[in-house]
């Protein structure tokens, strides 16, 4: 009796750690263990439940944080689309990732040209000056450029401000 009641008094704990665990890693991060003793696997299961806390506050400050981005990113894209100033942002790798309303319509460019590279978008005869600004050598990369354009669209020409800013990231650009 008394090496089953030792071996109960080791394997029960770790057993209910291991469960504890497996529940953690499937999402349940409410999962705690109350302790059992005050010795190794006492200790060990107060560094398991604190362990358990801690990931559960990590997970619910990304939820807050997610909820918080994708707020922002409604407000940016609502205000995008109300200005009637034309916007249009290309990522480091030469695709077109925003157009707002205005801008597709100024330009006659389909919304769909998102995720496109800009300079097919921009082959256009009739939007030659802003291929321009996409062309290698044309400017510098950490200068804000601004041109005067003149387009024919639809009969009638079109004098637009162009400006054109890079937008600095963590990597400086």
């Amino acid at each position: 009796w008394m090496g089953l009641y030792l071996a109960k008094r080791i394997t029960r704990p770790v057993q209910m750690l291991a469960n504890a665990a497996r529940e953690i890693g499937a999402g349940h991060l409410d999962q705690r263990i109350e302790p059992q003793s005050d010795d190794e696997f006492g200790a060990l299961t107060e560094a398991f439940n604190t362990m358990a806390g801690e990931l559960a506050a990590s997970r619910l400050k990304v939820e807050q944080t997610t909820v918080a981005l994708e707020q922002r990113r409604r407000y940016v894209e609502t205000i995008l689309e109300r200005i009637t100033t034309g916007v249009i942002s290309i990522n480091a790798s030469g695709a077109v990732t925003t157009i707002n309303s205005a801008a597709a319509r100024l330009l006659g460019i389909p919304r769909s040209v998102i995720g496109q590279p800009a300079v097919g978008v921009f082959e256009r005869p009739d939007l030659e000056p802003f291929a321009a600004l996409l062309r290698p050598g044309a400017s510098s990369r950490h200068a804000a450029r601004e041109r005067e354009v003149t387009i024919a669209r639809e009969g009638h020409e079109a004098h637009l401000t162009v400006v054109a800013t890079p937008l600095e990231g963590d990597t400086g650009i």
